[in-house]
């Protein structure tokens, strides 16, 4: 505690006791909480009454008056907050105007792709109703974010966001959060997209998967859509400008602008199913609700779709590449729908088969192919369980994700070239992509 003197605690002048002798005093009674405390107990040490203060009754008075003036305006400005959140609660939802860019203006990079973008963004809403413990139906309702890819109202997010919440979350109508029974639809059961003029539209799934995290949408309006520009993530460079857009923690934000770098490439994200995913790293702020949103480099191109961040760190943001969608887009929109192809496998990658076996294959990369289909387009192609996968279309393959981003850009009756590995002899095979029979593998 600090040391105090008689003029600072409004006391008379003393000759018989010193400032010395009453800071020492004051030291060593510094349990007293306030000014009154040490006046009166300084005044009983020295066993000499306190001469009365001139005017402390007026001073009291006029304390008290200017106190009551400010709780009332405080206690006046916070009922007034209440009232206009209670009574004007349906204006949060209204999104921001956008505005149209000249390049001529004087405005920074970040200011021009996030003016030239937010009417391209969307907001993402979802219904899933669910059952409690009583077999009583309750609605769960969750958000995320999207982006519009062409004017006939297709519209780019993420798979995790339209899911159907098939377990019990934390509110009121889950009765205390208890897990649900799996649901038959994997989908929300409404699902729709907020414009950035407010309006808010019913969207069907056209496509989704899981393992890319990547899903279409497609709305019906006659309101005017502006889709955005996509870019090519292949040329991304670590430093340069990343700017996200979208709606996080809940769609009063919608349309929130954060600015960042690349701050890494190609790093490989585990989830809790097992699957891996090949992401984008970012410190531009991702937080939930942003999920599904664009990642634009400093010409206002699409070069990711925002996925996640790492919840336990500050800055670890990651995004799906836009090339590993890319060709999914453009064969939805030139054709209204989405086939996927597949070779035919089921296999892991070289470092977790030489783990679980404990066997050295003598090989760096590579997926070892633990069950083929039967009748499948690379049982077709001469290949067997066991054989090693390394190379497809001439590109090198260390997992299984790196086969299915290279499969997204080929459609039925394309033919690729692949290279593989039996007992330490290498091989080429031509495999023609084709559907095949699946319950036949079941």
């Amino acid at each position: 505690m600090n040391d105090y003197n008689r003029d600072d605690l409004g006391l008379e002048p003393r000759d018989d006791r010193s400032d010395q002798d009453f800071n020492h005093y004051s030291r060593r009674e510094n349990t007293r909480t306030n000014w009154e405390e040490y006046r009166q107990a300084y005044d009983q040490a020295n066993r000499k009454p306190q001469k009365p203060k001139k005017g402390g009754a007026f001073k009291i008075v006029i304390l008290a008056l200017v106190f009551s003036l400010i709780g009332s305006l405080v206690g006046a400005g916070l009922g007034f907050n209440y009232a206009y959140k209670k009574f004007d609660s349906e204006k949060s939802l209204v999104a921001q105007p956008s505005y149209t860019i000249n390049t001529n203006d004087n405005m920074n990079t970040v200011a021009a792709v996030a003016q030239a973008n937010l009417e391209s963004v969307v907001g993402i809403t979802t219904k899933t109703i669910l059952k409690n413990i009583f077999n009583q139906d309750y609605a769960s309702e969750a958000m995320g974010s999207g982006f519009i890819v062409d004017q006939r109202g297709y519209v780019v997010t993420n798979n995790h966001v339209i899911e159907s919440l098939s377990q019990g979350d934390m509110t009121f109508g889950g009765f205390f959060g208890q897990p649900q029974r799996p649901r038959e639809n994997q989908y929300a059961d409404q699902i729709a997209v907020l414009l950035n003029n407010g309006a808010q539209i019913p969207a069907t799934v056209v496509w989704a998967d899981k393992n890319l995290d990547l899903a279409v949408l497609k709305i019906e309006t006659q309101e005017p859509l502006k889709p955005v520009e996509l870019g090519d993530s292949d040329k991304l460079t670590i430093g340069e400008p990343a700017i996200a857009i979208g709606n996080p923690l809940s769609l009063e934000f919608h349309g929130t602008v954060t600015a960042g770098y690349i701050s890494g490439k190609d790093r490989i994200i585990t989830d809790q199913d097992g699957s891996s995913m090949s992401l984008i790293q970012t410190d531009a702020s991702i937080n939930p609700g942003n999920s599904g949103g664009p990642l634009f480099n400093q010409a206002g191109q699409v070069i990711g779709v925002n996925t996640m961040k790492i919840s336990t760190a500050e800055g670890l943001g990651f995004s799906i590449p836009i090339n590993v969608a890319k060709p999914i887009i453009e064969q939805i929109i030139e054709t209204g729908e989405y086939h996927k192809v597949a070779l035919g496998f089921s296999g892991t990658d070289i470092a977790t088969y030489e783990s679980a076996f404990q066997i050295d294959t003598g090989l760096d990369s590579g997926v070892v192919l633990l069950r083929v289909m039967a009748e499948s387009p690379i049982a077709k192609a001469g290949l067997e369980k066991l054989d090693v996968l390394t190379k497809v279309d001439g590109q090198v393959i260390n997992n299984v994700l790196d086969v299915q981003k290279i499969l997204y850009q080929y459609k039925f009756g394309d033919s690729l070239e692949i290279e593989y590995v039996r007992d330490d002899q290498s091989y080429t095979a031509r495999v023609l992509l084709e559907p095949y029979d699946l319950d036949q593998n079941n």
